[in-house]
């Protein structure tokens, strides 16, 4: 016989389930699914996820189905995973049919056609994004959207091999489509482009950047029979012209953003005898290097488009003070204003747009290279403003710097500043710069032949691969813990120098250091402006420098200025230590 004694009750009771918590599982099943999904998107932590469908099986199905909804693809073992999970012949539930969103951004190296075949069982597809996936051609994309009749948004850009027939074959599947993104593929020609604008009424988004054989007949087609259009991206679609223009002014009259960017031949007419008279819905314009616009495309757009945010004109040439003049009308409206390599611009218009356009966010003035210090005084004041260009504005000085940072708002706000070419511009007036602004967190001094030194350049990133040795060696880009570390270097840098010179027993050493600083940067200058044609672009994330030459002066007078400023005092003491520097 077995010796061992029954369980007391009070233990039998606290191994089952209490009546109270069998009550509430029961109840809890009782939620209607719908409430029960809408409840469960609150739920961020997957962790948390995964405990709520253990509680019963209606709630096991609707967290599954969430589960499932976006699989994470960041690393190659999350695809393998998800592949191996739906090629397996017994499953508890049908793991294909609840995906509805597939990304793979971070695995574009390991996605291929046989990847894309494995996947042809996932039919309620809503979003797919392949940007990127250069190893997939028409054969595995065919495979995966034959069957995608549900899909709402398409990324296949950057995909070399995609020709007409994908693109096609979305038209004539998924007629609930409302985004497609084909940039850069090369091979997209009018033919896809129709087939998608006759069946896919319903779009809202189409990006056709780089697809240089796109012709004014797709443009036409999208215009006329996708109406809904808020977004329309032509970038460096190079054949488009003025007749491809009017019709999407006519019918896409809820269209937010414009990508006109490098269409050459668009001119004035595009806009001054096509655009409504009040096209309010337009926030995003690019025209970047239509060469042929002038002052009064902008006068047009100014009264057609008064709630325009970003408007950005870098490279149009024949923009001058009248046309910057008109955009001043948008006001406070005006968020983001490129207006790079516009050379005709003066301190006269910058003036007027500081004081009218007060919620500049984000101001790019490349390469303008008769502004002064006088417009940076005027930019100073604008409450908002966290990025500034000013690369190659030759004549900028270290006042103008003092003058940015004396706006305690500035202060506050200032993230990233781009002052490349600017060879006036001095180590004491860059210190108090980064002193003063807090949320810094991009500097770029490239060609500034104060900063062309070892000691300084070690704190910069690293120059992009396709710069030439010369580019290499004048750049000069302070990004995230760079900005810091130059600020803590150039600070010890003052220390240290004043310690040694009340060691030495040094009064003024202006004197001792002006001339001969002021030799070696001309030095510097001179090879620096002589080979500067052909470093980098605007102001972006990417590099610096700009294609014309930059403009040289006479260090000795920055230098005067910055002890002109500050004769006597702890700042006087600053500027003379770092001058030694």
């Amino acid at each position: 016989m077995s010796s061992e004694k029954p369980l007391p009750e009070q233990v039998i009771k606290q191994t089952l389930p209490s009546q109270a918590s069998q009550n509430s599982v029961a109840k809890a099943a009782t939620i209607p699914s719908e409430l029960i999904l809408q409840i469960f998107k609150y739920v961020t932590s997957t962790a948390d996820l995964k405990s709520c469908i253990l509680v019963c099986k209606s709630w096991c199905r609707c967290g599954v189905e969430l589960l499932w909804h976006k699989p994470v693809l960041n690393v190659r073992e999350s695809l393998i995973k998800l592949l191996v999970t739906l090629s397996r012949s017994t499953q508890t539930f049908p793991y294909a049919l609840l995906i509805r969103r597939l990304n793979f951004t971070f695995l574009i190296e390991h996605v291929s056609d046989d990847t894309l075949k494995r996947l042809s069982s996932c039919e309620r597809l809503e979003r797919l994004t392949l940007g990127g996936c250069r190893r997939l051609t028409d054969n595995g994309l065919l495979k995966l959207l034959d069957k995608a009749d549900g899909l709402v948004a398409l990324d296949v850009s950057d995909i070399e091999n995609l020709t007409d027939a994908v693109v096609e074959l979305v038209g004539e599947r998924c007629r609930r489509l409302q985004g497609l993104n084909v940039s850069l593929c090369k091979k997209v020609s009018d033919k896809g482009i129709l087939a998608v604008a006759s069946k896919c009424r319903s779009l809202r988004r189409i990006k056709l950047s780089s697809c240089d054989i796109i012709t004014d007949q797709s443009v036409v087609i999208l215009a006329k029979n996708c109406p809904h259009l808020l977004e329309l991206d032509l970038t460096n679609c190079d054949q488009i012209t003025n007749k491809a223009i009017q019709p999407v002014f006519e019918n896409c009259t809820q269209l937010r953003e414009l990508r006109l960017a490098c269409c050459t031949k668009l001119t004035d007419e595009s806009f001054t005898k096509t655009m409504p008279s009040l096209y309010e819905q337009l926030r995003i314009l690019d025209l970047t290097s239509c060469a042929l616009i002038t002052d009064q495309t902008l006068l047009k757009i100014a009264h057609s488009a008064p709630k325009l945010r970003n408007l950005v004109l870098a490279k149009c040439g024949n923009i001058t003070d009248e046309g910057v003049y008109h955009i001043t009308r948008l006001g406070k409206h005006l968020h983001y204003l490129h207006l790079g390599h516009c050379s005709r611009i003066t301190d006269h218009s910058i003036t007027h747009l500081a004081r009218h356009c007060t919620r500049l966010r984000y101001l790019d003035l490349a390469c303008c290279t008769q502004l002064t210090d006088a417009s940076v005084f005027e930019l100073s004041h604008l409450p908002k403003l966290r990025r500034i260009g000013l690369v190659k504005c030759a004549l900028i000085t270290d006042q103008a710097i003092y003058a940015l940072i004396e706006n305690r708002v500035v202060q506050h706000t200032l993230e990233r500043v781009h002052l490349s070419y600017c060879v006036n511009l001095t180590v004491p007036a860059v210190l108090e710069l980064v002193n003063s602004c807090f949320r810094l967190t991009h500097l770029s001094l490239t060609g500034v032949p104060a900063f062309l030194r070892p000691e300084v350049q070690r704190f910069c990133r690293q120059a992009p691969k396709e710069f030439t040795p010369h580019q290499r060696q004048v750049f000069c880009v302070f990004s995230g813990k760079g900005v810091k570390d130059l600020k803590q270097y150039l600070n010890n840098t003052v220390i240290t120098q004043q310690r040694n010179r009340i060691t030495n027993g040094v009064g003024n050493i202006n004197d001792q250091v002006v001339g001969p600083v002021a030799a070696v940067n001309a030095e510097i200058e001179e090879s620096v402006v002589s080979e500067a044609e052909g470093v980098g672009g605007d102001i972006s994330e990417g590099g610096e420098g700009e294609n014309e030459n930059g403009h040289n002066q006479d260090d000795n007078r920055s230098r005067n200025r910055v002890s002109d400023r500050n004769p006597e005092g702890e700042d006087g003491d600053v500027g003379n230590a770092l001058l030694d520097f």
